[in-house]
């Protein structure tokens, strides 16, 4: 699987320009006070991994970063910059004129062949989608090559659906067909999925749907019966059946929101807007999903969260509203995903393992506020060496949870 390596900051809103993070494989944990930037560190992970800066393209920014796995190494630079507009183009009032820039250098690690990929352009936004094209990911579309195809598609299979779990229920309106008011554009998309067949063309197309829901929605959408069952809790059961054991219910049965079901002898056209999940207490009563508790809602989305990304987890406040022993499942199910995480509830740091020094310094991402020329700005690192030594002294001692010796050193 892919992993997101390194990111060094140019220029992002008011964070320090050169702030560099590295990151371990599994578990990166962000600590900082309030308003010290964790949400936007992980907005900007989000990006990133999925190499889609929609969502900033109104604003100058300048990043570098590398993703690999066993097989590929990629370097990418991108920059985003204003251009002043001239006397003229402010008379007829002409949108912003910006600059895009990438570099892009994709290493075989298998064959040591390299691709180099620079790119530059001008455009204005109101007349260009944006902004997908100037990632990496243009590149490789472009690029024939067998290797370079399967990067491709690892790229989309690890980080496809890489948003941010947020701290609240944005997930869950989003694969529960509700639009979010309060969602960004690094949170999860409303979930949906459409099947038109006309005359022998097939056309489909999805977003924010687990695979196995995905590939059920597709056999079911193929149906020509027009009120076919599209109950779709067999290609869920594996995820509906954690989410009843945890929640000490009988079952969870998840099933489509059809929106538009269409019919003729010439064409099938049904599409589908997030899912209702049913829930069957131990006493055999069913209730809509609308009737969960608060932290109910929180596991259940995560766990579809979950389904959508094999590769990668950032979530905001995960222990929100959870009991402890959903965190501990919470934490288990994540596995060998590399997770970015943050909390200012200590108890999820105890979830997690330090084996040296260099472990604790790629693990823990220390924001904070510092004043830089009379401005405050933010500043993200890594744990220093020395900090990361009284860490993992203390941690190698076994006597203090981990929160206790982040709390009890100034470390956090």
């Amino acid at each position: 699987m892919l992993k997101l390596k390194r990111l060094k900051i140019l220029h992002y809103r008011n964070v320090k320009p050169g702030c560099e993070l590295s990151f371990d494989d599994g578990l990166n944990l962000v600590l900082g006070k309030n308003a010290s930037g964790k949400t936007t560190l992980l907005a900007l992970l989000s990006a990133v991994c999925r190499s889609v800066f929609e969502g900033i393209k109104h604003e100058e920014f300048e990043l570098e970063y590398t993703l690999s796995n066993d097989a590929f190494s990629v370097e990418a630079k991108v920059s985003h910059r204003q251009v002043p507009t001239t006397d003229d183009e402010q008379q007829i009032g002409a949108g912003p004129l910006w600059d895009d820039h990438y570099e892009t250098t994709f290493t075989d690690l298998l064959t040591g062949e390299e691709l180099s990929i620079d790119s530059e352009r001008a455009s204005r936004h109101r007349r260009v989608d944006l902004i997908m094209e100037w990632s990496f990911i243009a590149a490789l579309l472009s690029n024939r090559k067998e290797s370079w195809t399967d990067l491709r598609n690892e790229l989309f299979r690890s980080f496809g659906s890489a948003f941010r779990f947020d701290e609240s229920l944005d997930c869950f309106a989003s694969m529960t067909g509700r639009q979010s008011v309060l969602g960004g554009p690094e949170s999860p998309p409303l979930a949906r999925k459409g099947y038109t067949s006309r005359r022998g063309l097939h056309v489909t197309d999805g977003e924010f749907i687990p695979p196995s829901l995905s590939n059920a929605l597709g056999h079911v959408f193929r149906l020509a019966d027009p009120d076919a069952d599209l109950s779709v809790d067999d290609a869920a059961k594996n995820f509906t059946d954690k989410a009843a054991t945890l929640m000490d219910v009988q079952n969870v049965v998840v099933k489509p929101r059809v929106t538009e079901r269409r019919i003729t002898s010439h064409e099938r056209s049904i599409s589908a807007e997030g899912f209702t999940f049913e829930v069957t207490r131990p006493d055999g009563t069913t209730i809509h999903h609308d009737r969960l508790s608060y932290g109910q809602k929180r596991l259940l989305s995560f766990l579809y969260y979950l389904e959508c990304n094999p590769s990668v987890v950032i979530a905001d406040e995960l222990v929100n509203g959870l009991h402890h022993r959903w965190i501990d499942a919470c934490m288990k199910e994540i596995g060998s995903r590399q997770a970015f995480l943050t909390s200012q509830n200590p108890l999820l740091f105890d979830y997690a393992d330090f084996e040296s020094v260099e472990q604790v310094m790629h693990r823990f991402i220390v924001c904070d506020l510092e004043m830089v020329d009379d401005r405050e700005m933010l500043v993200w690192r890594n744990m220093s060496h020395g900090d990361a030594e009284v860490f993992f002294r203390a941690y190698e001692a076994g006597i203090e949870h981990v929160g206790d010796i982040l709390i009890t050193r100034g470390l956090w």
